[in-house]
């Protein structure tokens, strides 16, 4: 068993080798859930293959299949893959109104490039975040996506619905009762002249903003000062 149906199996959902955006997920009774994608590559499917599949036997439709194929008489048919594998009875079940249900093996498709240096970043960095470090495991989800399209395509699509996103534009203003330089409801920094307000200045204290008189406590995880921070806010005499 490959890594690949390892993780399915591992995170108890069904997942496609496409992206999020082609690919949703519904759900029964049972808790057993289906992902449907538009874009799998289909090994021996033909359709006169329907007809027989249909025709299972009692001994056939018994036996589970990770991927199927739903066919319905007004659209393209709809891809799936599942786990744990699903026998027929458990999608028909699922799929009531499909026309046909056809078991089918996903081709693997050759990638056109080598998998980029941040590429592998990423999706080492997804793994850590759902808890898989194992070296070997890791090792086998890097190696997957160098040779096979649709598990490369899989992991960076989870890595990057999933993975936090960068803060554009970061907040790094602080309050004055964040400032070690406040004393009781006074500012030190204006009553040493550090900054162009009154020496009895009493600032607004829940208000963020840039301070060039700013002093970091120790628990601010920025331990600059806010003249190293703010170096435009600096005043010299009267000009800024």
């Amino acid at each position: 068993m490959s890594l690949l149906s390892k993780l399915l199996e591992k995170q108890a959902i069904k997942i496609a080798t496409a992206t999020p955006a082609t690919f949703a997920t519904e759900a029964n009774s049972s808790g057993r859930s289906v992902a449907s994608a538009a874009t799998v590559n289909v090994a021996n499917s033909p359709k006169y293959q329907i007809a027989a599949t249909e025709q299972m036997g009692a001994a056939d439709a018994v036996i589970p299949s990770r991927w199927w194929l739903i066919h319905y008489p007004d659209r393209d048919p709809l891809r799936v893959a599942c786990a744990p594998a699903a026998t027929y009875a458990e999608i028909r079940k699922q799929y009531p109104h499909a026309l046909a249900l056809e078991p089918f093996t996903p081709s693997i498709r050759q990638p056109s490039a080598q998998l980029s240096a941040n590429e592998e970043a990423m999706i080492r960095e997804w793994l850590v975040l759902i808890d898989e470090t194992d070296t070997s495991a890791v090792d086998e989800v890097i190696d997957q996506c160098q040779r096979d399209s649709g598990a490369r395509d899989y992991f960076i699509s989870r890595a990057v619905a999933e993975l936090p996103k960068p803060v554009l534009f970061p907040d790094d203003r602080r309050t004055c009762d964040q400032c070690s330089k406040l004393a009781g409801r006074r500012c030190r920094a204006a009553m040493h002249g550090e900054i162009a307000v009154s020496r009895d200045y009493e600032p607004i204290l829940g208000l963020p903003h840039r301070c060039g008189g700013y002093a970091p406590r120790e628990d601010d995880f920025e331990k600059r000062s806010g003249a190293e921070r703010w170096p435009e806010l600096i005043y010299k005499g009267a000009e800024r």
